[in-house]
């Protein structure tokens, strides 16, 4: 019995099923393959994914096994739109100026390009075409925006909710496992506004923020307070009312930075509410091993979970997770000289010791971390080439030089631990072949984060794991599976530089402990690590 198959058969038996399996194991492929079982069976799909890219990778699979004309991708206007339209309206705008020549919007099945621009270019909008398809066709496959937009998340539960036999798959789990946060930002003159209209909520909202100090505190809103607020909805901004609406009932707040008052939520709600709508759901991740399934808790219905746990033997000998132990970059000392020297030091054994030809990586805890050591070091005066990700402006172009300088010549690109590079991009054969992690990337510390990390308590479940460790862990393991590709082939090095990886080594993966090596920071500094 194949890996499919297996998993098909547990997922009759169970209604929640957790897959985790490590990166390029195949799940997105296997998801392709679940569907097709479900809809033979007799029953309808709905696939979610991270982002538009892999939403066309699944649609793409899906024309592979031979089901794209049984598939819509239900995304946003923005996401199908050749001219990024962002509204029905602004829409209408292009096509009566003539900038768009759109002439039809339905079209006859089946469909098999998973190239929006295709349809574009036969005369057909693919938003348009899409979304009528979605309420015809038994698998739509969706990206996670769908879950947080108010909107957006109405058109999808509208078509669960017509289906007879709904299966959710769920891609990339861990990125939405432990919640969904919204925010929009308010300015004063608003408030003082709504205040001045009669809305006593955004009074006493105005008032307790005069008290407050900008940056440092939070105004907490309980239930009631939303309900209030709700009251005088007519009032408020249509974006507010939707996120209040969509939100309020697990937890929000307004922050304060002297000018702007920003509401933020999280919920975990919409996903709650959908698992729960549907027959049954597959879960697919990489990043939650065993020690954080109590995630599965939140969601009423029984669950099972399944892991593969092993590399496949060529892997593992080829893969090399170097892990220093007597030391901790922690936020108090990292930006001491001394630790800095430490991480220089470092940086420049696993550039040197690396070989000719071959990507690096090198992930900071955080921009500003990462910004603190450039402006230090200077690393392009190694005289290797250097590139630097600091936001996700310039991701595409950045990322394509850096794989195309690391074909031909040592390389190294320095970005930071939640950067667009660490999760979701492949690097085949010796585009990257070693990547170092400075600092155990939990998140920091902030008002915001001890509000999450009492609500999962009042849910029954660890508050400092659920928002603090499991980011950490989920972080690191997306890092290091950025490594494996082409493991048969070519020998791959990660370092984790910070004594706090090992220590929290039972909560990862076990592939990669498996891995994972112990050293001090002075066998380090003079190792050879590619040997």
């Amino acid at each position: 019995m194949d890996i499919t198959d297996y998993v098909y058969s547990i997922l009759k038996e169970k209604d929640v099923v957790l897959l985790n399996a490590y990166p390029g194991f195949g799940k997105s492929r296997i998801a392709v393959a679940i569907a097709r079982k479900w809809v033979d069976d007799g029953g309808q799909v709905l696939i979610i994914t991270r982002s538009r890219a892999e939403a066309l990778q699944l649609c793409e699979f899906a024309r592979q096994v031979g089901i794209r004309d049984r598939v819509s991708l239900f995304l946003g206007r923005e996401l199908m739109c050749p001219f990024n339209a962002r509204n029905s309206k602004q829409c209408l705008i292009y096509r009566l100026s003539g900038k768009c020549r759109v002439g039809k919007t339905e079209a006859p099945l089946p469909i098999m390009t998973c190239n929006p621009l295709d349809l574009f270019n036969d005369g057909l909008c693919p938003y348009e075409v899409n979304e009528a398809l979605a309420h015809q066709l038994p698998i739509v496959i969706s990206t996670h925006a769908y879950l947080s937009s108010p909107e957006l998340y109405g058109k999808i539960m509208d078509i669960v909710n017509s289906w007879s036999k709904p299966l959710v798959i769920i891609d990339e789990f861990h990125n939405v496992a432990v919640g969904l946060e919204e925010s929009v930002s308010i300015s004063i003159d608003e408030l003082r506004q709504w205040a001045s209209h009669g809305n006593d909520m955004a009074g006493k909202l105005l008032d307790r923020v005069s008290n407050y100090t900008p940056q440092r505190e939070v105004v907490v809103l309980r239930r009631f307070d939303v309900d209030d607020i709700l009251k005088g909805s007519e009032l408020i901004n249509d974006k507010v009312i939707e996120i209040l609406t969509h939100f309020g009932n697990d937890l929000c707040a307004f922050t304060y930075d002297g000018r702007l008052v920003r509401l933020r939520c999280l919920s975990l709600k919409p996903i709650h509410d959908l698992i729960m709508k549907s027959q049954k759901a597959l879960l697919l991740t990489a990043s939650i091993s065993k020690r954080f399934s109590y995630i599965m808790s939140i969601y009423a219905k029984p669950s099972y979970y399944m892991a593969v746990d092993s590399l496949p033997g060529e892997y593992q000998e080829n893969l090399i997770i170097y892990s220093v132990t007597d030391v901790e970059l922690t936020h108090r000392n990292r930006l001491l000289r001394e630790y800095l020297d430490i991480v220089n030091k470092g940086v420049r054994v696993f550039t040197e010791s690396s070989p000719p030809i071959g990507g690096l990586a090198i992930f900071f805890p955080s921009i500003d971390y990462l910004n603190s050591y450039v402006n230090q070091y200077a690393p392009p005066v190694w005289g290797v080439p250097t590139f630097i990700l600091r936001d996700s402006s310039d991701t595409v172009s950045v990322i394509e030089e850096f794989k195309e300088s690391a074909r031909v010549t040592k390389s190294l690109i320095i970005t930071y631990a939640q950067s667009p590079i660490g999760e979701g991009v492949n690097f085949l054969e010796q585009e990257l072949i070693g990547v170092m992690i400075i600092g155990f990337p939990l998140p920091q510390y902030s008002q915001w984060s001890f509000l999450k990390s009492r609500y999962y308590g009042r849910l029954g479940i660890n508050g400092f794991t659920t928002t603090y460790l499991f980011p950490a862990i989920s972080t690191t393991t997306q890092i290091v599976g950025r490594l494996l590709r082409d493991l048969d082939r070519h020998r791959k090095v990660a370092v984790l530089l910070d004594g706090r990886f090992y220590r929290y080594r039972r909560y990862m993966p076990k592939w990669l402990v498996s891995r994972m090596r112990p050293i001090r920071l002075a066998q380090f500094l003079n190792a050879s690590l590619w040997r």
